[in-house]
């Protein structure tokens, strides 16, 4: 179902009118308040300071700080992004994201060392509102090998010089400037890492 801001009263197909739009509309029919929520989602920064990866896996060893990463399937577009997507009815937001990770990458992580370090809404695609919060799990912490699973295309690890380095390859540009930057994400997941050591 879209998120969408309703253009009728769902409960009686009246006119709807602005009080605080989007957000809130009023039925001009029957009285009903509307309300436009954001989609809640979460999304995990798995941390890996280099190494760990075994040989061959497509989670390759790498130099440096480096962030889990997964390929968007977008048809003749190079789109990564942290694994995540949205919290579902009755669903923590921790247990959400460690769902997520399971089912685009096939490793676990307990929902209890998933350590929040942002949360903000923002408007994705034009009409559609979320609300993000962003986690942070050390790759020591989680178990398996990372593959692409459910809607992916390519799970592995990158750090900032190398995505920055290879041609076409970028974060996805539907999201907030500061989750398009991998360094933000590898320094600001290591810095709710550390805080909680």
């Amino acid at each position: 179902m879209p998120n969408t801001p309703p253009d009728y009263c769902p409960d009686c197909g009246g006119p709807l009118e602005a009080v605080d739009p989007p957000a809130v509309q009023r039925c001009g029919d029957c009285g009903e308040y509307e309300f436009f929520n954001p989609i809640p989602t979460a999304r995990l920064a798995v941390l890996d300071s280099g190494g760990r990866s075994p040989p061959g896996s497509a989670a390759r060893p790498h130099d440096g700080a480096g962030v889990l990463l997964v390929k968007v399937d977008v048809p003749d577009r190079d789109l990564w992004g942290t694994p995540g997507g949205m919290v579902e009815a009755g669903e923590d937001p921790g247990e959400a994201g460690a769902r997520e990770l399971e089912e685009e990458t096939t490793l676990s992580a307990d929902p209890d060392d998933l350590v929040l370090f942002d949360a903000r809404t923002f408007v994705k695609f034009e009409a559609t509102h979320k609300t993000c919060l962003c986690y942070a799990v050390d790759y020591g912490d989680v178990s398996g090998t990372p593959e692409a699973d459910d809607e992916v295309t390519e799970a592995r690890f990158w750090t900032p010089a190398e995505l920055a380095a290879a041609d076409g390859h970028r974060l996805l540009t539907s999201w907030p400037e500061a989750y398009k930057d991998l360094e933000w994400w590898v320094e600001e997941g290591r810095t709710a890492l550390e805080r909680t050591d």
